[in-house]
């Protein structure tokens, strides 16, 4: 993706408020937020972290993350089990590499293959470098594979779609509810919103760079209103946490499905958990995380969770 790459954005924005009405855009941006969705929240976290205005938004899965880049190869089943942690896969990599603006620097999937089937022409493959062939040999060597075979599904006709219709234009809503643009859309919502007369509102038009997409990728968890806080306030929320002095505390067993316990350690003054031990068992299961795409993984999220607007876009 150039730098340069800009998506123009219109804005109708309240200004005694400062605050994003709606927003109208076009497939390429829907495209953009609609591919966010796909990022393995391993990604996310990288992504965010390394964008010095966002260092603290999922704190949690940058700490997971480390932890999988400080512990040695030999603590995993192969050194590719330590890659596919580190620098997780999309299924839709191939066709967000077609989005106008591609935020993800993951490197391009490679694909190996074991000696003897380097030797045969077989068609199995790994797209982790060291993975474990059925045969028991190890996959070391690079092979092509033709785009059209990485490809399970096809998502349209033409080269510029990704996601949604070019034909189609939208509306976005200040929390990310996205809608098909009409006349009538637009009163009900501005209705709905407390916004009967449109000429209250100013029109503004703004590029939509890479640098704005790592923005409101972050305000998709820290805000309910994630269009202002992108390009009004020029800003991401964060949570800040404050860590009260560590009261004395009582050791419990908690278990966590058939076959996978763990032994924490809660503070008895405020019933938090200090720190918890457990199995290779509830390791496996929690580091799977940092795989999931931020769509499969929102559905994890209780109704009570604050996570800004990322429902809202699924």
């Amino acid at each position: 993706m150039a730098k340069s790459e800009k998506i123009s954005l219109k804005l109708l924005v309240d200004e005694k408020k400062n605050k994003v009405v709606l927003a109208e855009a076009g497939q390429d941006f829907v495209d953009v937020l609609f591919g966010l969705l796909t990022f393995p929240m391993g990604t996310i976290a990288r992504l965010l972290e390394k964008h010095q205005k966002l260092p603290q938004i999922l704190g949690c899965y940058k700490n997971l993350s480390r932890s999988v880049s400080d512990m040695a190869v030999d603590d995993f089943k192969t050194e590719a089990c330590k890659s596919m942690l580190l620098s997780p896969k999309s299924s839709m990599e191939i066709h967000c590499r077609r989005l106008k603006l591609h935020i993800d620097d993951t490197q391009a999937t490679m694909f190996y293959v074991c000696s003897k089937k380097h030797e045969s022409d077989s068609s199995k493959y790994s797209n982790f470098y060291k993975s474990r062939c059925s045969c028991g040999s190890l996959m070391i060597y690079q092979i092509h594979v033709p785009e059209d075979e990485q490809v399970v599904d096809s998502l349209g006709n033409a080269e510029d779609v990704v996601f949604v219709s070019c034909r189609s234009s939208f509306i976005l809503t200040d929390d990310l509810k996205v809608m098909l643009n009409s006349i009538d859309e637009i009163v009900k919502v501005l209705n709905g919103l407390g916004y009967p007369n449109i000429n209250d509102l100013k029109e503004m038009l703004i590029d939509v760079g890479s640098e704005e997409v790592l923005s409101l990728l972050g305000n998709l968890f820290t805000s309910e209103s994630a269009l202002t806080s992108t390009f009004l306030m020029k800003q991401c929320m964060t949570t800040m946490l404050t860590l009260s002095p560590p009261p004395m505390f009582k050791t419990g067993r908690v278990e966590q499905g058939s076959g996978c316990h763990i032994k924490v350690f809660v503070g008895k003054l405020d019933r938090k958990i200090l720190y918890a031990e457990c199995s290779e068992d509830f390791i496996d299961s929690l580091l799977t995380f940092l795989v999931l795409p931020l769509e499969s993984a929102s559905s994890f999220f209780e109704d009570n969770t604050i996570i800004g607007c990322v429902k809202n876009l699924c």
